[in-house]
């Protein structure tokens, strides 16, 4: 004979553990509201890391290209061609050869005796301005005072500028 504490252990209904669909349900909607604000947070955050390094890529590029320009136009001799923000033809007491520097369909390069070298691309606004004066010298003609070079770099949208003085007397165009 079976005891009786024994058939009403293993016939007795007992509550099965475990999650009902409504709570599973629930949690679906719980982890896909975490993971959209997740996805939200970290899109937000790359895009705007990726566009701070173009950001600062683009304005090295434009700083470098000042840099390089007022290097070459500092220790000018004479002034050959000078088209107003399209070309300006010179020589230089330091460094050999004719030399021009040239803006054309949105790059800014430097021709040095033949041999064409970009400097910077993607350029909207370039304007090359050469101030003369006739009060820097004695004798009265005009001279070079300041050859300003301003420009607009595509993607940033910043003016970059800078204003040289030549160290040599030169002749104004």
């Amino acid at each position: 004979m079976i005891p009786l504490f024994f058939i009403k252990t293993r016939y007795a209904i007992t509550r099965e553990k475990g999650f009902t669909m409504v709570e599973l349900i629930v949690t679906i909607v719980l982890v896909g509201i975490i993971g959209t604000f997740t996805t939200l947070f970290m899109y937000t955050g790359l895009n705007g890391y990726l566009r701070a390094k173009d950001n600062a890529e683009g304005a090295l590029k434009a700083q470098i290209a000042l840099d390089r320009i007022s290097l070459e136009l500092r220790d000018i001799n004479s002034i050959g061609t000078f088209t107003e923000d399209v070309r300006l033809d010179y020589t230089s007491a330091t460094l050999p050869f004719d030399r021009k520097i040239l803006y054309n369909n949105g790059v800014v390069s430097l021709d040095v005796n033949g041999i064409e070298n970009e400097f910077l691309d993607e350029i909207n606004n370039f304007e090359m301005k050469v101030t003369a004066d006739s009060d820097l010298n004695a004798d009265g003609n005009d001279e070079v005072s300041a050859i300003e070079v301003r420009f607009t770099v595509g993607d940033i949208g910043r003016q970059f500028s800078a204003r040289i003085f030549p160290r040599n007397m030169v002749a104004g165009p």
